[in-house]
């Protein structure tokens, strides 16, 4: 079974499930950046109606937030992948092989998990805003909506923390399977001694 999912080359079903996590890396990366693109133009555009022409809409500041955290909440999972969270590497820098594999293994279930635990906490919120028919403060739509990208971003979060563990596990074993046969081989006169 793991010989199968961690299989070498385009053999392998953990390749495919690699080459899904970067299609829906750079599909997440675009919808973020264009969220983003947004937000600043919709908080350009306010400056510009207040300041310029003495006009305001309330409704495009908080638009310009939720396209802000939108945008924040979904490229966290690609982020996570790409390495491009904050992260202190004065120990781990120095870590090479097996050593740096196990840590890469033990901080992607350290995100999984807390992925996990914040989406179960978004999903209990969204429920609770839909339940209670909660509005937005100036916008007037559903409370719940702007809410969902808790639990969606910590769901990708999980899927590419997942697809980092998977990366480990298979470079662990890979490394170890190169070292074994690396390894000279035994004599036969010796291990009769033994």
């Amino acid at each position: 079974m793991l010989a199968h999912w961690f299989g070498r080359g385009d053999e392998g079903a953990s390749t495919v499930f690699q080459r899904a996590i970067d299609a829906l890396a750079k599909v997440l990366y675009f919808i973020s950046g264009m969220a983003l693109v947004s937000s600043v133009g919709l908080a350009f555009a306010a400056v510009i109606m207040r300041y310029v022409f003495n006009f305001s809409l309330e409704w495009i500041e908080e638009g310009a937030r939720y396209l802000a955290l939108f945008a924040a909440f979904l490229a966290a999972g690609p982020v996570l992948r790409d390495r491009g969270h904050v992260a202190l590497d004065l120990l781990t820098s120095g870590l090479t092989g097996i050593p740096q594999q196990i840590h890469r293994l033990a901080a992607h279930l350290v995100a999984m998990v807390a992925g996990a635990a914040i989406f179960a906490w978004g999903m209990d919120l969204v429920l609770q805003t839909y339940e209670f028919g909660l509005l937005t403060g100036s916008l007037q739509f559903p409370q719940w909506l702007p809410y969902a990208i808790v639990p969606l971003g910590m769901a990708f979060l999980v899927l590419f923390s997942l697809s980092e563990i998977i990366a480990a596990i298979g470079a662990i074993l890979s490394e170890r399977s190169m070292a074994d046969r690396d390894k000279p081989p035994e004599d036969p006169r010796h291990a009769a001694e033994g």
